[in-house]
């Protein structure tokens, strides 16, 4: 019977020699989930012994990470901003660079929106990810988790039921800001921006979540072109929005905010790998 610390090195070796990323994080990954081990005990835990029963379960799920579905699918969930949601097909795996959109949520909501009737839109909500964090960290807050499809907002909703932020996470269902029955005083939108002629050459992994999560038209731009349109109507005047994109689409979208909000202004936030990933657009010029 084969031990942990023999385990985790066969897996890593064998996710390596088919070309899959990360293969050390997922082969651990992998153990943990098999053996229901909590990650410091992986290293804690070397000389375990792994039954037979489990080197099978474990095989299994080696053979669908062969074929490049995604870990996330496999495992049916992610960690996202120090939270687990649960994850179907249906919706666009929360990534790292979306977190971002997370801290500066709530950095904008602390430092000069709080009141007891904040508004916040997360428009392409997919698993819930953000909704639920800006929820749980916002308690004066109402927020409006958006989508265009039914399979993702049931997602969604299991993932907003089970952190309990049901009392104050609406779903909307519709067309981007159109759901949203009310004035916002925040914007936040992790939209499909890939061009469509990229999706093709996009990792195997990306390539198995919903295009329709991942497909922004012929620039990448469809959505958030709409969604500047009907935030001239839905924005309060004191309003911010928060759009993650392309760093090579942010000189475009900051030119294009600044059309639909003359008297506004724009900033730029960086990710972990320190690109322009983040776009902020204030409706009114900070004072």
């Amino acid at each position: 019977m084969a031990v942990l610390r023999t385990v985790i090195q066969d897996t890593h070796q064998k996710l390596e020699s088919a070309g899959i990323p990360d293969a050390r994080l997922e082969a651990e990954v992998m153990v943990m989930n098999v053996l229901r081990m909590p990650r410091q005990a992986i290293f804690a835990e070397q000389e375990r012994e792994v039954s037979e029963q489990q080197q099978v379960a474990l095989d299994e799920l080696l053979k669908r990470r062969y074929t490049r579905e995604p870990l996330a699918y496999i495992l049916g969930q992610r960690e996202f901003y120090g939270i687990n949601v649960v994850l179907t097909p249906a919706v666009l795996i929360p990534r790292p660079e979306s977190e971002g959109l997370v801290e500066h949520a709530l950095f904008m909501a602390m430092m000069g929106m709080e009141s007891t009737d904040l508004t916040i839109a997360d428009v392409g909500t997919g698993s819930g990810a953000i909704a639920i964090n800006l929820a749980m960290h916002l308690p004066m807050g109402r927020i409006f988790a958006v989508d265009i499809s039914d399979s993702v907002l049931d997602v969604a909703a299991y993932n907003i039921r089970a952190h309990g932020g049901g009392d104050r996470g609406s779903l909307a269902f519709g067309e981007l800001l159109d759901a949203v029955p009310v004035a916002l005083d925040l914007i936040v939108a992790n939209l499909p921006y890939i061009p469509t002629d990229r999706i093709s050459t996009l990792q195997p992994e990306v390539q198995k979540e919903p295009v329709l999560a991942l497909d922004g038209g012929a620039d990448g731009l469809d959505l958030i072109r709409r969604l500047l349109v009907q935030a001239e109507n839905k924005l309060k005047s004191h309003g911010i929005i928060l759009l993650e994109m392309d760093p090579d689409q942010v000189p475009v979208v900051a030119e294009l905010a600044l059309q639909h909000f003359p008297k506004g202004s724009t900033d730029v936030e960086q990710d972990l790998a320190g690109m322009n990933r983040i776009l902020v657009i204030h409706r009114q010029k900070p004072q």
